[in-house]
């Protein structure tokens, strides 16, 4: 909480600044203007230069299998992993020279008073080599095809509830300590600039483990 509230200080603060520099510059005091912004882009850079310091040294958190993951009262679970190296049935069986995991991911609402769900959310395995691995599309198609299809990590969820998303990855056999991580929400976000978060820049995310 603390390092939430420097931040939102640090953005007031630049936004302050930055105004002054302007109204400074237009009164044509431009040297006291580009003094300012000077200090600004200093203190700025000191702030980046600790975020980037403390995600570096800090330790990647590993996440037991079955054990909650929360964004505020958004929570997220690894279940179930099953491997395979086919999927689907019938027409629609595909088979790889890999492996399929198929991830069976818990979402649950831990809300007291409404329903909750995610504005934008992503899944993607890692392995211990570093090697990032997206949904398989063709994967997840035969899956949906043989049991219908899997609920979206959007899904609106009444307080109290859970509900269980199915995700197809396509990885190769050789892969080793693999982990699911989640994004949430997808994209830049205010956790990229502040310090110790999760997802602050060149943090390793948390890794929920397969087993």
């Amino acid at each position: 909480m603390i390092f939430e509230l420097l931040f939102v200080a640090v953005v007031l603060g630049s936004v302050v600044t930055l105004a002054s520099a302007a109204v400074t510059a237009l009164r044509g005091r431009r040297q006291r203007a580009l003094a300012l912004v000077v200090g600004w882009a200093t203190c700025i850079a000191v702030y980046l230069g600790v975020v980037v310091a403390v995600a570096l040294v800090s330790p990647q958190r590993t996440i037991a299998l079955g054990e909650d993951r929360c964004f505020d009262d958004w929570c997220v679970a690894v279940s179930h992993v099953t491997l395979t190296h086919e999927m689907g049935a019938g027409v629609d069986a595909i088979r790889t020279n890999g492996q399929f995991y198929v991830v069976t991911i818990r979402l649950s609402n831990h809300a007291r008073g409404r329903s909750q769900r995610a504005s934008s959310a992503a899944v993607r395995l890692a392995d211990g080599e570093g090697r990032v691995y997206e949904v398989s599309r063709e994967g997840q198609a035969a899956y949906e095809a043989q049991h219908g299809p899997a609920s979206p990590l959007t899904s609106t969820m009444d307080i109290g509830q859970a509900i269980d998303a199915v995700r197809v990855f396509e990885l190769p056999t050789d892969s080793r300590d693999v982990g699911l991580t989640v994004e949430h929400p997808v994209g830049p976000a205010p956790g990229l600039f502040i310090i110790g978060d999760d997802a602050s820049l060149f943090h390793k995310p948390p890794v929920m483990r397969l087993n």
